[in-house]
């Protein structure tokens, strides 16, 4: 398993590090935990929009989500036409990021997954174990497993073994 920490900062991207984001690769599957403030072009000095396969934010701050829409944009608007990018999230937490752009626009370039904290999700060769966090908002922390791996990702932190 392949990580990438495309940035960590807290509240708002610095000129040296954006807000969270972890690219995690396996198998030829690219996964994305969270993609905040100034992610996106972090992510795409490793990749293309098109080539991310799905995509699980872990709450809905800006911080954590803002670069969506961007990555939405690009699958949309690009030249190629990928098919709908399976976002996992909360309920109602990508309400604000998903109604930045007119309606229907970014419709064909998602499609929304809506899990409860708790549950497990089947990613390609992942796994992924949620658990609710204590925020302002619901918070899903995870525990990415792939291949005998662990990569385990909460608001704040950040470690693999």
């Amino acid at each position: 398993m392949k990580i990438t920490v495309l940035g960590g900062c807290g509240a708002w991207p610095t000129a040296e590090q954006a807000c969270s984001g972890f690219l995690v690769e396996y198998g030829g599957f690219w996964l994305l935990l969270d993609l905040g403030y100034a992610a996106l072009p972090r992510l795409l000095e490793s990749t293309t929009a098109e080539q991310i396969d799905a995509v699980v934010i872990s709450h809905g701050h800006p911080d954590h989500c803002a670069d969506l829409n961007p990555l939405l944009r690009a699958r949309a608007l690009g030249g190629q036409r990928p098919p709908p990018l399976p976002v996992y999230a909360l309920p109602g937490a990508l309400k604000v990021v998903l109604s930045l752009d007119r309606p229907g626009m970014l419709e064909e370039a998602y499609r929304l997954c809506e899990f409860d904290a708790g549950d497990r999700l089947a990613l390609g060769p992942f796994t992924v174990d949620t658990v609710l966090l204590p925020h302002w908002v619901p918070n899903a922390g995870m525990r990415v497993m792939a291949g005998g791996n662990i990569c385990r990702a909460s608001q704040r932190h950040s470690f693999w073994s």
